[in-house]
């Protein structure tokens, strides 16, 4: 539930999408997916966020977002379990914290293992609390078409978030693995 958060976060990763030369992103909801994984003793669980707002500008002949925004509500991440998600709600204290986001700084490469590799650092925002975030990032550009993916890890205890324990055996871990793929048009 706890790692719910580290989901939106997710979503907030999705938003540093690539955007066309001086042109913007439209995100297709349809072909793009953000969730977020979470370990627990036992096995672990996944939550699909199912809608946010993506706001992405860039270059089409760098595929590198200039700017980007994405904003998300927390009743939005679907882990398949009502149970689990109206306890994640609580845990994130939704009546005070509805939702998170995630603002793009810049794009910068850097070599890794002899390849260039392009990463997004940018802040998100959960739970009230703000904390800087790098993770890499990959786009493709088939036409018209632009996809941006990547992969962010987030520790739900930087965000003010205590760890879920159940029944003193069973515990949800921290840190959360938010994996994204943007899909859209440059316009």
């Amino acid at each position: 539930m706890k790692r719910i958060l580290t989901t939106f976060a997710g979503v907030g990763l999705l938003a540093l999408s690539t955007t066309a030369q001086a042109a913007d992103f439209a995100v297709d909801k349809a072909k793009s997916t953000i969730t977020v994984k979470a370990k627990a003793t036992g096995g672990g669980f996944t939550g699909t966020l199912k809608d946010y707002r993506a706001t992405i500008s860039g270059n089409a002949s760098t595929l590198k977002p200039s700017s980007a925004k994405l904003t998300w509500l927390f009743k939005d991440l679907d882990t398949k379990e009502k149970k689990r998600d109206a306890k994640m709600l609580k845990w994130l204290d939704v009546g005070k914290h509805p939702g998170g986001e995630f603002t793009l700084k810049r794009i910068f490469d850097k070599k890794v293992l002899g390849k260039e590799q392009s990463y997004a650092l940018g802040t998100i925002k959960i739970h009230g609390v703000s904390k800087q975030l790098v993770f890499p990032i990959n786009t493709a550009k088939n036409g018209n078409a632009l996809t941006i993916s990547g992969q962010a890890v987030l520790d739900t205890t930087d965000f003010a978030l205590p760890i879920i324990r159940m029944a003193l055996v069973a515990t949800v871990k921290p840190k959360l693995v938010i994996d994204f793929s943007l899909t859209g048009k440059i316009k």
